[in-house]
C-alpha cells in the first residue's frame, strides 16, 4: 500500500489535507450531543391482536407519540390532521398501534401488495436505530389497506436498501375517523445493542393530497427523509430475546425449462440458507445450492454509449447485510458517480458476463457490528465456467465520533476469467449532520490496489470528494483517479485510465403561497482526461433550468446538456453501425412533464433533442400508470429514440408494460412484459406470490426472455417454477 498513499500524497497533498483538517475540525466542533425527545415503551405481559384495530385494552397501557411537526410544505407547523402513535413491547417483539385521524372520503390508498411504492399513498414509517449510532437503522412502512414494506438504512440515510424483507408482519383499516393500524416487529428480525436500553425512533406521517410530510421529532428541511442522526428515543427497552438466534429456510423448486433448440425438461431442485444471530448484533448466514427464481428481471435497455451500463442487485441472499460492504462514495444513492469504481460489485457473482445465471453452490456470510467495528465477510463458490476457488470479499470499518469511519476492503477471485485476481482498499469518511445548527457536510477520500499477474505498475485507483447535501444549498465537488491496469474482478469499473473531475451545484428556494413546493436549479459537470496523456476525452455539463414541483405533485423540468467526446477506437452503436474515432461535442435539449401519480392515472413525457455524434438524434419516452380499480394496475412504456448519423440512421424502440393484480397485502400477481428492436425479442416473466405468513411463501414463476414476436410468438426458451421458501425460527 506504500505506492497508494505516495500517489494519493503527490501534487494532490495540499488540497487532500486542507480538507481533511477543516471538515475534521468541523465534525468535532459539531459533535455536541443535541436533546432529543423521549418516549418510554411500555413492557406488556399480553400481546396485542394484529388486525388493524387499534381497539385492544392493551394499548391503553401504551406510550403514545403525538406531536408530530410538519418538514413539508409548512415547516414548523403542527400535523394538520390528529396522529398518534403507541408503543409496547414483550420478550419477543415490538407492538406499534397508530391513530391517523382523516375525512376518509379523502384518503389516497391505492396500493395493497408488499414492497410496492406507496410514494403517491398517504402512509406511515418507523425508523429505528436500534444501535443508536446516528449511522443505520431499520425502515417500516404500512398504507392504509396495509400495504408493507421495509429497509435497511445506512450512511444516515444516505445508502437506502429496500429490496431486504424482514419477517414482521402489520395491519391497517380504513375507518370512519380515518385510518389505523398495527405493527409487530420480532426482535430476531433485527440487530440490536443488548447493552442498552434505548433504540433512535423517527414517526413519520404522510398525507398525499397535500403533499404534507410530518415528523417525530421535528426535521428541519435539510435532513435526508432517511436520515438517523436526528432521531428521537425510545427508552425502556429491557428483557428482550432472539431465542438461540437461527434461522433456517430451506426451500423446493419443481417446474419445466427450455433452453434454444433443446427440448423441455423437468426441473426439481432443492436447497437451504441459514441465519445464525451469533450475538445480538452479529449475524452469519450459509447458503447451499441458492436459488433465485423469484428474482425480478432487469428493464431492457438498448446501450447508446460505449461503455458497460450498471444494474443493481436483486437477490435476496447478497441484499441482506449488503450495507456492511459498501465502500467509499458507493454508499451514498444520490452520487451519480457511485458506479464509477466499486471494489465489490455483487453482481458479478451467479452470473456470467452477459448476465446468465450460473448456479451458486455454497457459500457464506458474516455481517454486523462489535461495539464500534462495523464488519463483513462473504465466501462464495458458483459453477462458472472455470474451476476457480471461489470468490472471497472482507470488509472492516470503524465508526470514528458521531458521523465519521475509517475503513478497508479486500477481494480475492475473478469474475471475468480464470486469471488471479485480488484487491485492497482503505477509505476515509468524516462528516456532520450538525454543521451550523442542522446542516450537513461529508468528505471522503478513499483508495485502491489491484493485484494481478502479468499486470505492474500503473494499478490503483483512488478519490476524494466534499459533499454538502442540504435543502436550499446542496453540492459537491470530487476527483476519480483510475490506472490504466487497475482491475477489479469482483467489481465494476467501466473505465480506466482516467481522471475525473466532476461537481454539482444545486439551488432549491420554496416559493411561499404560491402552489409551488420547490424549484431546483443549477449545474452539474464532469471533465474526464486521459490519465497517461493529459488529453481530454469526455466532458458533460448539464443545465438544469428548473426542476419544479408543485403542490399537486406535479412536475415540469427544463435542461439542457453539453457532451463532448473523443473515442480512443470506433465502436458499433447499433447494427452496422460504427462510430468513428473523432472529436466530437453536441447540446442536446430536454423538456419532461408528470402528472401526480396519485391519480388514478397518470402519465410523465420527456422530449430530448439535439445533437448527437456526427448527427441529430430525437428521443420520445412516454410512461403511463392507470389504476383501472384499486386491485389492478396497468403501466405501459415506450422509448423511441431516432438517431440519424453521418454513418447511418436507425430507431431505437423498447416498449414495456406490466399488469398487476394485487388481491390482499399477501397475495399478488405481477407480469412484466418487454420487447427492443436491437434484439428483436420480447420477454415476459409472469410472478404470483403468496405470503401465507411472514416467512412462509410461495412463488409461482413464468420467466421467458426470448419470444419473437413475428413468428407467432415463438418461445425460444422458458422457465416455468413453482417454489416453497418455508423459514424455521428457533
Amino acid at each position: 500500500m506504500k505506492s497508494l498513499f505516495s500517489t494519493v500524497s503527490g501534487r494532490h497533498s495540499f488540497p487532500v489535507t486542507v480538507t481533511v483538517i477543516l471538515i475534521l475540525i468541523l465534525s468535532i466542533s459539531a459533535s455536541r450531543l443535541s436533546a432529543q425527545p423521549e418516549v418510554k415503551a411500555v413492557f406488556s405481559e399480553k400481546a396485542p391482536v394484529i388486525d388493524g384495530f387499534v381497539d385492544d385494552d392493551v394499548w391503553k397501557n401504551a406510550s403514545v407519540v403525538s406531536e408530530l411537526i410538519q418538514k413539508e410544505p409548512y415547516t414548523g407547523e403542527p400535523v394538520s390532521e390528529k396522529t398518534e402513535f403507541l408503543f409496547l413491547f414483550d420478550e419477543h417483539n415490538i407492538y406499534v398501534g397508530f391513530r391517523c385521524f382523516d375525512d376518509p372520503a379523502d384518503i389516497i390508498a391505492k396500493e395493497l401488495a408488499r414492497d410496492v411504492s406507496l410514494g403517491e399513498d398517504d402512509r406511515i414509517h418507523l425508523i429505528f436505530d436500534t444501535y443508536l449510532d446516528g449511522r443505520s437503522g431499520y425502515w417500516f412502512q404500512l398504507g392504509p389497506r396495509g400495504s408493507m414494506g421495509d429497509a435497511l438504512i445506512n450512511e444516515n440515510g444516505k445508502y437506502f436498501n429496500k429490496a431486504w424483507n424482514g419477517i414482521w408482519d402489520g395491519k391497517a383499516r380504513i375507518t370512519v375517523d380515518g385510518w389505523e393500524g398495527e405493527f409487530i416487529i420480532p426482535f430476531k428480525t433485527m440487530g440490536y445493542d443488548k447493552n442498552s436500553d434505548t433504540w433512535g425512533l423517527k414517526c413519520i406521517r404522510y398525507i398525499k393530497r397535500k403533499s404534507e410530510a410530518s415528523f417525530w421529532p421535528f426535521t428541519s428541511l435539510n435532513s435526508d427523509r432517511f436520515q438517523v442522526s436526528d432521531a428521537g428515543r425510545l427508552t425502556g427497552l429491557n428483557g428482550m430475546t432472539q431465542g438461540i438466534g437461527l434461522d433456517l429456510i430451506p426451500y423446493i423448486t419443481g417446474g419445466i425449462s427450455k433452453k434454444e433448440n433443446n427440448d423441455p425438461d423437468p426441473a426439481f431442485d432443492m436447497g437451504i440458507d441459514a441465519f445464525f444471530q451469533l450475538i445480538s448484533s452479529l449475524k452469519i448466514a450459509a447458503t447451499v445450492n441458492t436459488d433465485f427464481a423469484q428474482t425480478e428481471v432487469d428493464e431492457k435497455v438498448i446501450n447508446l454509449t460505449r461503455f458497460s451500463l450498471y444494474f443493481p442487485e436483486k437477490r435476496d441472499f447478497f441484499l441482506d447485510g449488503s450495507n456492511y460492504f459498501t465502500f467509499g462514495i458507493g454508499g451514498d444513492d444520490d452520487n451519480t458517480k457511485k458506479t464509477s469504481m466499486i471494489p465489490f460489485f455483487s453482481r458479478r457473482i451467479g452470473l456470467d458476463s452477459i448476465g446468465n445465471p450460473v448456479s451458486i453452490k455454497y457459500g457464506g456470510k458474516f455481517t454486523g457490528k462489535a461495539g464500534k467495528w462495523n464488519l463483513g465477510f462473504l465466501h462464495i463458490k458458483d459453477d462458472n465456467a472455470w474451476d476457480n476457488p471461489g470468490y472471497t470479499v472482507g470488509r472492516i470499518s470503524y465508526d470514528i465520533g458521531k458521523q465519521s469511519s475509517v475503513g478497508i476492503i479486500g477481494t480475492n477471485g475473478n469474475a471475468f476469467s480464470d486469471a488471479d485476481n485480488s484487491l485492497i482498499g482503505l477509505d476515509l469518511k468524516l462528516g456532520s449532520s450538525e454543521i451550523m445548527g442542522n446542516k450537513n457536510i461529508a468528505y471522503t477520500l478513499y483508495g485502491a490496489k489491484s493485484f494481478t499477474p502479468g499486470l505492474e505498475g500503473d494499478d490503483i485507483s483512488f478519490g476524494t470528494e466534499i459533499n454538502y447535501p442540504n435543502d436550499f444549498l446542496n453540492f459537491r465537488a470530487g476527483y476519480l483517479q483510475i490506472g490504466r491496469n487497475f482491475i477489479s474482478g469482483l467489481g465494476f469499473v467501466p473505465r480506466t485510465d482516467i481522471r475525473d473531475f466532476y461537481g454539482s451545484l444545486l439551488i432549491g428556494p420554496r416559493p411561499q403561497n404560491s402552489g409551488i413546493l420547490q424549484i431546483k436549479t443549477g449545474p452539474d459537470f464532469s471533465f474526464i482526461v486521459d490519465k497517461t496523456g493529459g488529453g481530454l476525452l469526455t466532458a458533460e455539463v448539464n443545465l438544469r433550468y428548473a426542476e419544479i414541483t408543485f403542490l399537486t405533485g406535479d412536475i415540469i423540468a427544463l435542461k439542457s446538456q453539453y457532451q463532448f467526446d473523443k473515442p480512443d477506437e470506433p465502436f458499433a452503436i447499433f447494427r452496422n453501425i460504427t462510430i468513428p474515432v473523432d472529436d466530437y461535442q453536441f447540446w442536446r435539449h430536454s423538456l419532461t412533464v408528470t402528472s401526480a401519480k396519485r391519480r388514478n392515472l397518470w402519465a410523465q413525457g420527456k422530449v430530448e433533442t439535439g445533437r448527437f455524434y456526427s448527427g441529430t438524434r430525437t428521443d420520445l419516452l412516454i410512461q403511463t400508470g392507470w389504476k383501472i380499480v384499486v386491485p389492478v394496475y396497468l403501466g405501459f412504456d415506450a422509448d423511441h429514440r431516432w438517431v440519424n448519423l453521418r454513418e447511418g440512421e436507425f430507431l431505437t424502440r423498447i416498449y414495456r408494460s406490466s399488469l398487476n393484480f394485487l388481491f390482499t397485502p399477501n397475495i399478488s400477481w405481477s407480469n412484466f412484459v418487454q420487447y427492443d428492436n436491437k434484439t428483436e425479442k420480447m420477454g415476459w416473466q409472469s410472478r404470483f406470490h403468496w405470503i401465507i405468513k411472514p416467512g412462509k411463501e410461495v412463488f409461482l414463476t413464468f420467466n421467458s426472455p426470448a419470444i419473437d414476436p413475428f413468428e407467432r410468438f415463438a418461445t425460444e426458451s422458458y422457465e416455468g417454477r413453482v417454489k416453497v421458501k418455508y423459514t424455521i425460527r428457533f
